[in-house]
């Protein structure tokens, strides 16, 4: 194991050095990461963990992972895929990205055709069954939540052939010592092969036989299955399938509750869930009666879950999907739009998405439509709300969370 101070084959140039350019009209980002002595260009955008940085476990493993040209990679937690254009570039391998986020997966495309290097990129929770055996090399950033941490471990055994290598990185504070922990557990073993910044890369190998932990076969992670609970509210029993990576995704947190308390009766409205999750909200309103719900989250995971409990509850007038912020119902138009929106990239607060959603969520709305989210109280969203729509109101407040609300303007 290798203790790595000072300089490094990774290198960041500060986004507001010359090399870096932001447009910030369409919401992109460009800036350029030195890595291994190979300039590449990274085209990013916010919604997804480390969006604004190539970021030291990317530079971990591009330093840790050894490659041989025509090398079949697979890199899970890709975000902006600036790691899977430099190790095309460097020795001509076949690559696969995966992430959860639709922005992330977006902005990957725009890095690998900015760089000229050629690479699939691809939904981390629907990979090809082709791919199953067929990867010399995974590597994986390590996520916050550790039970799709452990999800994605099962991915890349399944993914990995024979004597397969996993490289897996990430920051201290971010669990990354306990998915290593994970890892040795699932393929037999896992070498510390450095740290710094806080951060480890760690190595394993697939072997033919190794025995399953417990955790491998928990709902939720085991390929197939769902986590699943109730929720009682307005009298009302939803029987909800969720996933880990999800917020919340084994309960419902307070936040949402004191919403879903609060919320104006739905009855005959069209209605937008914004940032869905498993799409309790969006459940609530089709079946209080609204005559049309549609359903977003930027996240695969938070989709597919929102399908199976519409499927399994058997709404109809209900549509759900994958969008970059609202980019997927431009044009359209609601009577009410709800959310609890995201206000984390990782572990760093960032109510960049939320104040995003309140100024575009006007535009969408009919005269007199109303805007409706919950927040923990000690986000400010107020004078974000005022700007757009001259005034706010307080619904509700609890110990730990505010629900605000304006109305659309007929003038």
């Amino acid at each position: 194991m290798h203790r790595l101070t000072g300089s490094s084959a990774s290198a960041i140039i500060p986004r507001m050095a010359p090399q870096s350019r932001e447009h910030p009209a369409d919401g992109w980002h460009t800036f350029d990461a030195v890595v291994g002595g190979e300039r590449i260009h990274v085209v990013t955008r916010p919604g997804f963990p480390g969006w604004d940085g190539f970021g030291a476990p990317n530079e971990l493993l591009a330093d840790a992972v050894e490659v041989v040209p025509g090398s079949r990679i697979l890199l899970l937690g890709a975000g902006h895929g600036a790691l899977g254009a430099y190790l095309v570039r460097r020795a001509a391998a076949q690559m696969m990205l995966g992430d959860i986020w639709e922005p992330a997966l977006a902005a990957a495309r725009r890095t690998l055709v900015a760089n000229g290097v050629a690479a699939t990129v691809h939904d981390a929770l629907d990979l090809p069954g082709t791919a199953a055996g067929s990867f010399d090399i995974v590597t994986l950033v390590v996520p916050p939540s550790r039970g799709l941490a452990r999800m994605w471990l099962r991915a890349a055994r399944d993914a990995l052939r024979p004597g397969g290598r996993l490289y897996l990185a990430g920051h201290n504070d971010e669990g990354i010592r306990p998915v290593i922990d994970d890892a040795a557990a699932l393929f037999g073993s896992a070498t510390l092969l450095a740290y710094r910044r806080r951060c480890r890369v760690a190595l394993a190998s697939k072997t033919e036989a190794n025995g399953d932990p417990d955790w491998a076969h928990l709902p939720g992670i085991a390929p197939g299955t769902w986590q699943t609970f109730s929720v009682e509210t307005g009298g009302e029993r939803y029987d909800i399938r969720s996933l880990p990576g999800i917020f919340s995704y084994d309960r419902l947190d307070d936040g949402t509750r004191l919403l879903l308390e609060t919320m104006p009766d739905p009855a005959g409205a069209r209605v937008l869930d914004a940032g869905c999750g498993y799409g309790l909200l969006g459940l609530v309103a089709a079946r209080r009666g609204a005559r049309r719900v549609d359903m977003l989250d930027a996240s695969t995971l938070a989709v597919a879950a929102a399908r199976a409990n519409v499927t399994a509850a058997g709404l109809q007038r209900v549509e759900i999907l994958l969008s970059d912020g609202l980019a997927a119902v431009a044009g359209r138009v609601y009577d009410m739009a709800l959310s609890n929106p995201p206000f984390h990239a990782g572990k760093t607060i960032d109510d960049r998405v939320a104040r995003g959603f309140i100024a575009d969520t006007y535009n969408l709305l009919a005269p007199d439509g109303r805007l409706v989210l919950v927040a923990n109280r000690f986000l400010s969203y107020e004078a974000a709300i005022r700007v757009r729509y001259g005034h706010v109101e307080t619904l509700a407040v609890s110990r730990g969370y505010h629900v605000l609300s304006a109305l659309k303007s007929r003038a």
